[in-house]
């Protein structure tokens, strides 16, 4: 789900393609069973089964952005690092705000008001959206990871990992929105890829079926014990390391197998028009079909597979107009400039 910045050939790793093609297809599920189980389809248990992997794809996910933003964030001074990354995650936050805003002003979302985009699009500052939150969180991980490289490793991961038991506990809270929760506790998550970005690559190098059960094993009884453990949230943090760990060992097995790395690496690579696009396609599905249609676990999985699809074919058909997936052409030239000035001035000051 990070946004699709380029990278040399020589930086695509099969495995985080594939990674990020199992947790952006996960997301959709989840959110296909959110939007069914709202509009009163009848999903039985996949409302615990989705609940469960909670603490597997957005882990997963972060885990992988962190690993992608590493390299930028140690070697760059920030007026690079804003305009090689950040500026990206900038304007597609914004953009896609006011897209979804005009959106759900049309097409209704099943949703409690105070987590829809109906409303102030001034709101979207402070209180990320649900569905957008993920843009929003990459924003303020990558400003403070570059705040904290200076940093003794262990000291960058004690503060990362402070902060997420703080909001998972709920001993700090903004607003009643569960988006910044979510932004509090998977900062250890991406902060891990950044910090720990080698280990993370040499366990990747050594996985075997062995650590791939092992780390199911442990995220599945975690899971199920979870409910019934003092310090839940600090739990929960932990079991999220679990499940970014299993999340590596299951991409690192499938990515041997060409077959697997092709499919679901291709979705990988193309996470950014699923995510952003895929809310929007599910509130206007549900509000067509109707209930009961065909039943709710082979709704979720068909509708998985549609808005998937979907999502894929709209940007193959407008991916390529400036400024809907990228940079606008006039912003992307004065950014690759900047980068440039960057590069010499750094250069001549060596």
């Amino acid at each position: 789900m990070t946004a699709e910045i380029p990278s040399a050939p020589a930086q695509r790793v099969a495995w985080i393609d594939v990674a990020r093609g199992i947790a952006i297809t996960l997301v959709v599920f989840h959110h296909s069973i959110q939007f069914l189980d709202a509009t009163g389809w009848q999903v039985g248990p996949l409302i615990e089964v989705t609940a469960a992997l909670s603490t597997f794809r957005m882990p997963l996910f972060f885990l992988v952005s962190g690993l992608l933003a590493s390299s930028a964030i140690a070697r760059l001074r920030f007026t690079s690092l804003f305009w090689k990354r950040l500026a990206l995650l900038v304007y597609l936050y914004a953009l896609w705000c006011v897209i979804w805003w005009a959106w759900f002003l049309v097409v209704p979302r099943p949703f409690d008001p105070q987590t829809s985009p109906v409303g102030d699009l001034a709101t979207a500052l402070y209180l990320p959206w649900s569905g957008l939150w993920f843009l929003y969180a990459l924003i303020l991980y990558t400003v403070a990871a570059w705040l904290l490289r200076r940093l003794p490793r262990p000291a960058q991961l004690g503060i990362a990992f402070a902060v997420a038991c703080l909001f998972a506990t709920g001993i700090v809270t903004i607003s009643s929105s569960y988006t910044w929760r979510s932004v509090g506790t998977y900062f250890a998550l991406f902060m891990t890829g950044v910090v720990c970005r080698k280990l993370v690559e040499d366990y990747a190098r050594r996985v075997t079926v062995w650590w791939l059960l092992g780390t199911g094993a442990v995220l599945a009884a975690g899971t199920i014990v979870l409910p019934s453990l003092p310090l839940q949230g600090v739990v929960r943090v932990a079991l999220c390391v679990v499940g970014a760990a299993f999340g590596v060992s299951i991409a690192v097995m499938l990515s041997r197998s060409a077959g697997a790395r092709r499919a679901i690496g291709a979705l990988g690579s193309r996470t950014l028009p699923i995510y952003v696009l895929n809310s929007l396609l599910l509130a206007l599905a549900v509000a067509l079909l109707p209930v009961e249609l065909v039943p709710g676990w082979l709704a979720a999985v068909l509708l998985t597979a549609l808005v998937v699809t979907t999502a894929l074919i709209i940007r193959r058909a407008v991916g390529s107009v400036s400024g809907i997936f990228t940079l606008p052409s006039p912003i992307h030239r004065f950014a690759q400039r900047r980068l440039e000035a960057d590069r010499l001035g750094a250069g001549r000051g060596r």
